[in-house]
């Protein structure tokens, strides 16, 4: 599949991606999403999951579930991340 990309990338960029990916082996990559199909996140995490597979990393992907009031504190904390100025409620 990582050979698709070289016509939309070149073969430079590709090789620089595989040598970036052997020196992530040792490691575990977790993916946490609300969703598994829809939206941006999921629809990036289709293709992008078992790509990296594809490069020999050790990549998981999960799906989390939590009522309303859950998702208003976790969309607090992306916003915080993106530097969105948030009040957090003490």
């Amino acid at each position: 599949m990582i050979e698709r990309y070289i016509q939309f990338v070149g073969e430079d960029e590709v090789d620089a991606i595989v040598k970036l990916a052997e020196r992530l082996q040792d490691l575990s990559i977790l993916h946490v999403n609300s969703t598994a199909a829809g939206g941006g996140v999921a629809e990036i995490l289709n293709r992008l999951v078992p790509l990296m597979r594809e490069l020999g990393l050790r990549v998981n992907w999960r799906v989390i579930r939590g009522d309303q009031e859950f998702f208003t504190v976790t969309k607090t904390f992306h916003n915080a991340l993106q530097s969105g100025a948030v009040e957090v409620p003490r």
